[in-house]
């Protein structure tokens, strides 16, 4: 049987504004809680295990990636990812 590696966690930090406002993190709050555990759940499938394909990451080219979350009130929220090395 061959080695399983332990999954890698990688880190999700919110864009943050010079001022200190997190857009994306306030933008989360004001959703429904539905809609919130939804896109969290995909943001942690993202965060546990990377690398993560379509339909749920996009590349957009230059370690910038979409995470695209279908809700169930029929919408998509789209959140982008940045990966630095």
């Amino acid at each position: 049987m061959a080695d399983d590696p332990q999954p890698h966690k990688i880190p999700l930090i919110f864009f943050r504004t010079p001022a200190g406002s997190e857009p994306v993190r306030e933008w989360l709050k004001e959703l429904p809680e539905g809609e919130r555990q939804t896109i969290g759940g995909d943001l942690l499938r993202a965060q546990w295990r990377w690398p993560v394909g379509m339909p749920l990451c996009r590349p957009l080219g230059s370690g910038l990636w979409e995470i695209r979350t279908d809700l169930p009130t029929k919408r998509t929220a789209r959140a982008l990812l940045c990966l630095y090395r």
